[in-house]
C-alpha cells in the first residue's frame, strides 16, 4: 500500500511522541520542520544510495552544440529527473557530467544511461518508507527532544531499518555469477605441472 507524504511525516512525528496529523496545513513548527526535512532528505537519500526501485534506463539525446573544450567531442542532455549516474551504455568510462544537466563524452550516439531518479511519493516502496520515517524522526530528534540518548536510539533503529530496506530492495536485481573463475579453475595447475 502506497503512503502519502502526510502519512510518512505523521509516522515520524509518532516516533517522537507527538500526535498523528492528517494535513500539513496550519500545523506546528515541528510539523513544518518535518515537511522541510522530508523535502530535503528524500533526494539526498536516493542520490547517495543505491536503491534499485529508483533507477531507470533511457537513451540520451545528443545536442547539436559542441563542447567548449577539446577534451570532449559530444554533448548529451541528461533527463530532467536525473539524480545520479549508475552506468553508461555502451560501457565507456570517459565522460563528465556538468551542472547544466549535460554529459560530455567522446562516444557518438546512441548512448543510454542507467541512473537514479526521484520517483513520485506514491511509488515509494513500503521498505523505503519505513527507513524514511526513521530518517526524518532522527533528523528532528535533537531539536525536539533535546536528548542525545533519544537521538542515539533512533539512529540505531534507523540503521536497522535501512539494512532491512536495502536487503528487500536488492531482491529486485538477481546476483550475477562470475563467468571466469581463474582462482578456482587454476588452483591445482601448479601441482599438476610440478607433479
Amino acid at each position: 500500500m502506497a503512503m502519502t507524504k502526510v502519512q510518512i511525516i505523521s509516522n515520524a512525528l509518532a516516533l517522537l511522541g507527538k500526535a498523528p496529523i492528517n494535513s500539513l496545513q496550519n500545523q506546528s513548527s515541528l510539523v513544518t520542520a518535518g515537511e522541510q526535512a522530508f523535502d530535503f532528505l528524500l533526494p539526498v537519500i536516493l542520490g547517495t544510495g543505491f536503491w534499485r526501485f529508483a533507477t531507470k534506463i533511457v537513451q540520451l539525446a545528443q545536442l547539436v552544440q559542441t563542447p567548449p573544450v577539446t577534451d570532449w567531442l559530444y554533448i548529451y542532455e541528461l533527463p530532467a529527473d536525473f539524480l545520479k549516474m549508475v552506468r553508461q551504455y555502451p560501457h565507456n568510462w570517459a565522460y563528465e557530467i556538468y551542472t547544466e544537466h549535460q554529459m560530455y563524452s567522446n562516444v557518438q550516439g546512441p548512448i543510454s544511461i542507467e541512473y537514479v531518479f526521484l520517483p513520485a511519493i506514491g511509488q515509494l516502496p513500503y521498505y523505503f518508507n519505513a527507513y524514511l520515517v526513521y530518517r526524518i524522526a532522527e533528523y528532528l530528534a535533537l531539536s525536539n527532544a533535546q536528548n542525545v540518548q533519544f537521538s542515539t536510539k533512533l539512529n540505531s533503529d534507523m540503521a536497522m531499518s535501512m539494512s532491512q530496506g536495502l536487503a528487500a530492495d536488492a531482491q529486485n536485481r538477481p546476483q550475477t555469477p562470475m563467468i571466469s573463475q581463474p582462482i578456482i579453475s587454476d588452483r591445482y595447475v601448479s601441482s599438476i605441472i610440478n607433479g
